[in-house]
């Protein structure tokens, strides 16, 4: 009777318990948009995210930009995320272009360059990952095993993701509330984003069990910025109320399911689950259908 008990009460919430998500963040330390901060305000939405980071206890991987860091304060900046022991550290390119636009030897020199950049605050602290800006991995699969490769020589693994919500897109909204001061906007559009990230979330882990069969561990890209500084223990605790528990990338990237092979090879920057699809009609219906901003945006323009 007790196990039959058991059996009622737990099994409704046994696919929940089993969800996982690895967050990451492109553009450490604040440099999204860097031209809506001052030195002062970097410093402040730095501060905000690594404490709710450490009052949460979250693992997160962050991707940067080292031309962004070469100035005095972001290097101080940068060395407090380098410090944080929940942190994970990844190269984002010198410059974030479009790698798909760029030779082979000047993608080298974005990656060689960034390495050395980073490594001068890092010291001994691993950096074993690469994200491509933008996505964009190279303008075919000889361009992007060419750039993977090169990658896996200097002791990078490239890291993909499967949801993303356009925070970048919520940020710039949400700052130009902000510098209007008008708090009730920016309330709106951080709900929005909230709101939003869900719904991209429910769509993308619908996807993965009719690709897997299974709920897979996600990996989340968003960006280091106002945004979710503002809102990044309401984003987390709204995961976890659906499941989740936040994971490292290492953890997530070690389920098989990240060992599936690329079935398109486009220069485009949208999930790896869409990329793992093999038949292109099914993944263009999905690409069709997936998550747009637009319409969640469209009140704030």
């Amino acid at each position: 009777m007790r196990y039959l008990l058991f059996v009622i009460l737990f099994l409704p919430f046994a696919g929940l318990a089993q969800r996982q998500v690895a967050i990451t963040m492109d553009d450490a330390p604040v440099m999204a948009l860097p031209e809506y901060y001052t030195a002062g305000q970097r410093k402040a939405v730095s501060e905000k995210l690594l404490q709710q980071i450490n009052a949460l206890r979250t693992p997160v991987s962050v991707f940067i930009v080292g031309d962004n860091c070469i100035a005095p304060d972001n290097q101080l900046l940068l060395k407090k995320w380098v410090d944080n022991p929940l942190i994970t550290l990844g190269s984002h390119t010198l410059h974030h272009p479009n790698c798909a636009d760029l030779s082979i030897d000047s993608f080298k020199m974005e990656v060689m360059i960034n390495d050395y950049i980073i490594r001068a605050v890092a010291k001994d602290k691993p950096v074993p990952y690469f994200r491509f800006p933008y996505n964009a991995m190279g303008k075919d699969s000889m361009a992007q095993a060419e750039r993977t490769g090169y990658l896996k020589e200097k002791g990078y693994t490239a890291v993909p993701f499967t949801i993303e919500s356009n925070d970048y897109l919520f940020e710039q909204y949400y700052q130009d509330a902000l510098r209007a001061k008008d708090n009730r906007k920016a309330k709106a559009i951080g709900e929005a984003y909230i709101r939003y990230t869900l719904f991209s979330f429910d769509y993308f882990e619908k996807l993965a069990r009719e690709i897997f069969g299974r709920d897979i561990p996600q990996v989340y890209l968003c960006h280091v910025n106002q945004l979710n500084a503002d809102h990044y223990t309401a984003l987390v605790k709204a995961l976890q109320q659906r499941g989740y528990r936040c994971v490292s990338l290492q953890q997530a990237m070690q389920d098989n399911a990240y060992n599936t092979p690329l079935y398109d090879h486009s220069p485009y920057g949208f999930s790896w689950l869409f990329r793992w699809i093999p038949d292109a009609a099914i993944r263009k219906t999905h690409l069709r259908n997936s998550p747009e901003s637009d319409k969640e945006l469209a009140a704030f323009k």
